[in-house]
């Protein structure tokens, strides 16, 4: 194991992943109630009274979703050599079936997708094996549902990352042949399709972004390289084969085409520095055109890509936002305020209490933040963020006003009006499975000599 620096050790102790579909177990029972209603005449939530929850948390045993996400350290795979270890898997929801109720499509890290078929009144059946999306020696990550050949079918769309060779690391694409036994089937078609990508992926997002009427794939992608080495250099504009963002162009994948990487041509970054966790697609300035952000962990700033129309995109966020988060986990956009504008919630790592502010975090020297600026990684700092757009071009963020800064360690966040005021909340992901921001963790990996005896 190479030596660990103590710049390292922080970095290592204070990151991790979650972009739209790594929702993680507990957002699952509230995803259910809003998406297993037709089943169940039409309800309208209100906020609920005092000491009462506004969700009810059912049990396996009820729903028939018992997937876990075990993960198995061996002396070879473990934390200490893969800094994701810890990132978790992914859920995605949607109608495979075409019969109006939603599917549940989870990953877990080393044992593949899991597809939870609805039978109604909240009740599901595993149904992997049947549907032919099975998959074993995988590092999974993030899941998307979508119609990626437009056939009206959504399929699936799996990610992979891991300390695996290149092959192993392949996504994977399951396009969705219809109903068998009334369980969807799907045949595995990435590579024909042009996006088995193996770099180290993240999540993907299918959106048209150039208005011919079919999905194109932003890939955000999580670098394998080691933090410390790169903390002080801007390499945004050299692309980087296994870390770097994507951007796949459908050129006609339901009419016998596939997908073309246009990242370099399209004006998308895809540095070594790029630590994907997080992205969210909405037109942000209103002019009838998709537009990106892409959250990125440690020093990295995020991006905010404006479309513009011509298959090219203008990346913005250094002149658009007075500041970012600095390890940015998630990140959802909707109109918070409802003033017709979409705003943008990213979330971070900023405890709550002082205890844990004090023992889990460590800043870095104002002569390195300055450093850092100057060189192009923006105003960052480590909380969550909730810009609000101006209407200009601007964002003003507001997330202390709002009491919505600190979520300790979180990962993906999800806007929506839970409970029907008419008013948007927010949902954060939250918690690890070690505390491995522990700053007597960190010292511990800053010494190579106590990290080499724990993993012999």
């Amino acid at each position: 194991m190479p030596v660990a620096s103590q710049q390292e050790a922080d970095q290592r102790g204070a990151r991790l992943l979650a972009p739209l579909s790594l929702l993680v177990l507990l957002g699952l029972p509230g995803l259910c109630n809003a998406c297993a209603g037709s089943q169940e005449p039409a309800r309208t939530a209100h906020p609920p009274a005092a000491g009462k929850e506004l969700f009810t948390l059912l049990p396996s045993t009820y729903t028939g979703i018992t997937v876990t996400n075990p993960l198995e350290e061996t002396r070879d795979f473990n934390v200490f050599i893969y800094r994701n270890f810890y990132n978790g898997g992914g859920v995605a929801i949607g109608d495979l079936t075409g019969d109006g109720l939603p599917e549940i499509v989870l990953t877990t890290n080393q044992g593949g997708p899991r597809l939870y078929l609805n039978l109604g009144g909240f009740r599901f059946r595993d149904v992997t094996q049947d549907a032919g999306v099975a998959e074993g020696g995988r590092w999974t990550t993030g899941v998307t549902l979508a119609d990626v050949d437009g056939d009206g079918k959504l399929d699936i769309y799996v990610c992979h990352a891991g300390q695996k060779p290149g092959s192993a690391r392949a996504n994977t694409l399951y396009i969705n042949q219809g109903l068998k036994d009334g369980v969807p089937v799907f045949r595995e078609m990435a590579a024909v399709y042009g996006i088995a990508d193996t770099g180290y992926s993240t999540q993907g997002a299918f959106f048209d972004y150039d208005g011919d009427g079919d999905l194109d794939l932003f890939l955000i992608r999580n670098s394998p390289k080691a933090v410390a080495a790169l903390a002080t250099r801007n390499t945004r504009t050299t692309r980087d084969p296994l870390g770097g963002h994507e951007l796949y162009r459908n050129d006609g994948a339901g009419r016998g085409g596939h997908f073309v990487n246009v990242s370099d041509q399209a004006g998308i970054y895809g540095p070594e520095t790029g630590f994907g966790l997080g992205i969210a697609v909405g037109d942000v300035n209103r002019d009838g055109r998709p537009d990106v952000y892409v959250a990125n962990d440690f020093f990295e700033r995020d991006y905010l890509y404006i479309n513009k129309g011509d298959g090219t995109f203008d990346e913005v966020l250094d002149r658009a936002l007075p500041t970012s988060s600095y390890f940015s986990m998630g990140v959802d956009i909707a109109d918070v305020n409802n003033d017709g504008w979409p705003d943008i919630y990213t979330s971070d790592m900023l405890p709550e209490d002082d205890h844990r502010l004090k023992t889990t975090s460590a800043f870095e020297p104002w002569e390195l933040y300055q450093a850092k600026a100057r060189e192009g990684f923006d105003h960052q700092l480590m909380r969550n963020m909730l810009q609000l757009n101006n209407g200009n071009g601007t964002f003003s963020d507001v997330a202390m006003l709002s009491g919505v800064a600190a979520t300790d360690w979180s990962w993906s966040a999800l806007i929506a009006d839970f409970d029907l005021d008419g008013n948007k909340d927010v949902f954060v992901a939250n918690g690890l499975t070690k505390d491995v921001t522990s700053q007597d963790y960190i010292a511990f990996l800053a010494n190579d000599q106590t990290v080499l005896a724990a993993t012999r």
